[in-house]
């Protein structure tokens, strides 16, 4: 094989670029972004859960080794205490499209976060809708894979426009996600988000909330929905395993209140600050 990399005439990839290939030409991956707070990762056994099954959705063949304590001991030797932790699991390279070689490599990269306890943030979410990309529906839709290009160009989409974030359609116009959230809303005193079926990520955060909501008294909906059925609602926020809860100030120009997606976040702190102090198991 022969190499032109930026101008660079190579006989071969780099080591480490080789035995990532299958990551970098197919995107034949999957990855997990994860919060560590003062060193402990209170929602860790969620994330190699979700991570396990996607590995056996693809067909890759999962060492015996790996569960939560092997990850957190890989994370836990390069995390600093309070970090934003990536875990990107591929196939080995060989093949094509059809791969010869099923088990897996990993690479975790770790960056400092300032904060001990997700904060609520000074400032709401100015979103509006993607006009440009759409979803697609299947049975791989909810796995966090690197096919993120459709993400990425409502994200730019979104910048265009002067917005925050963007919620992204899926094939049929109904709301899916945002560009790196989930999406719940409130009506009156019903929570609601999107059904998985509708081609959202599994979120870690997304079920946290639904579980501390429905642990508070809290009746939770997931209902399929336009993005104009949106209007009717009376708060709007985003949710991701970084950065917890994040409201919605200004929906595609019509303002928000923030009141009950407050309380709730509360409730969430109060949990997380629990599970993170050891005091008790996971929901």
């Amino acid at each position: 094989m022969r190499i032109n990399w930026n101008g660079h005439l190579l006989r071969a990839l780099p080591a480490a670029w080789a035995q990532a290939q299958r990551a970098m030409y197919y995107g034949d991956a999957l990855f997990e972004t994860i919060r560590v707070f003062e060193g402990r990762i209170p929602l860790l056994n969620r994330h190699w859960e979700r991570l396990h099954k996607g590995l056996r959705q693809l067909g890759f063949e999962i060492p015996v080794n790996w569960n939560s304590v092997f990850w957190e001991e890989h994370i836990q030797r390069i995390a600093p205490s309070n970090a934003r932790v990536r875990l990107t699991v591929w196939r080995s390279p060989g093949g094509y499209f059809q791969p010869s070689d099923n088990r897996p490599q990993f690479l975790i990269t770790a960056q400092a976060l300032p904060d001990a306890v997700l904060g609520w943030p000074q400032t709401s979410l100015l979103v509006g809708v993607s006009n440009s990309v759409r979803l697609p529906v299947d049975v791989y839709s909810n796995l966090k894979t690197l096919n993120s290009a459709r993400y990425v160009m409502a994200a730019i989409e979104a910048r265009q426009h002067g917005w925050d974030d963007a919620l992204v359609l899926n094939a049929f116009d109904r709301v899916c996600e945002a560009t790196a959230s989930n999406v719940f809303w409130w009506k009156r005193d019903v929570l609601h988000t999107v059904p998985l079926s509708e081609g959202c990520v599994a979120g870690i955060m997304r079920a946290f909330v639904q579980e501390v909501a429905m642990r508070n008294g809290c009746m939770v909906r997931e209902e399929a929905l336009c993005p104009e059925e949106l209007f009717e609602a009376d708060e709007i926020f985003l949710t991701n395993a970084i950065r917890g809860i994040q409201p919605v100030r200004i929906f595609a120009g019509a303002g928000l209140r923030t009141e009950c997606t407050r309380w709730l976040f509360d409730h969430l702190k109060v949990r997380l600050t629990v599970l993170i102090s050891g005091e008790a198991a996971e929901l």
